[in-house]
């Protein structure tokens, strides 16, 4: 069986990318489909928001001439930022089927309708509802224990922090020009 082409050279850039398509994702959801997110899906959007810098500073640090123990460091701070975000989506998939108990506060909070007679600064300045922790917007299959959003996060983040781990423990694949030897 052949190895993946991942190393721990490229695995920074495909963090990234990775990265910026799970947020990019989530903010679609979010502005296009309209589902806010919940206190917990804030919780595990940090996790992308800390590892596409981290990624970021392994990528100019490799260009810089970084050695191939820090990036395996990297590789490795990598795998476990997104096995943290295994952890919190985990617990949210969890809370959501009624099997962890979640955090104090994480209800929503019913503020009324937004009249169409007061001004748009008038409604701004009141409370808005933040959606529930504990209630699924949908699911895969559409069923009571299916995949929801945060079950899907938990496998994604799972999945990255396999390859993050993978490889750091894999030597560069090839040089990156004709006249750059190979780092072991």
């Amino acid at each position: 069986m052949n190895r993946l082409p991942l190393d721990r050279v490229r695995w920074p850039l495909v963090a990234l990318l990775a990265s910026a398509a799970t947020l990019g994702f989530a903010y679609y959801l979010e502005i296009v489909h309209n589902q806010a997110p919940c206190q917990m899906c804030w919780w595990q959007r940090y996790v992308y928001f800390t590892a596409a810098p981290t990624a970021l500073v392994a990528i100019v640090l490799k260009w810089r001439g970084a050695g191939p123990r820090l990036m395996m460091a990297f590789s490795v701070l990598l795998g476990l930022i997104f096995l943290t975000g295994f952890g919190i989506a985990s617990w949210h998939a969890l809370f959501e089927w009624d099997i962890a108990p979640g955090p104090v506060g994480c209800t929503a909070i019913n503020v009324g309708a937004l009249s169409e007679n007061e001004s748009l600064f008038y409604q701004l300045s009141k409370p808005q509802a933040i959606p529930s922790c504990k209630e699924a917007l949908w699911r895969l299959p559409d069923a009571k224990w299916g995949l929801s959003m945060a079950g899907l996060n938990a496998v994604w983040s799972l999945i990255l922090a396999a390859l993050s781990l993978y490889s750091a423990n894999q030597p560069p694949t090839h040089a990156d020009t004709a006249n750059e030897p190979v780092q072991p």
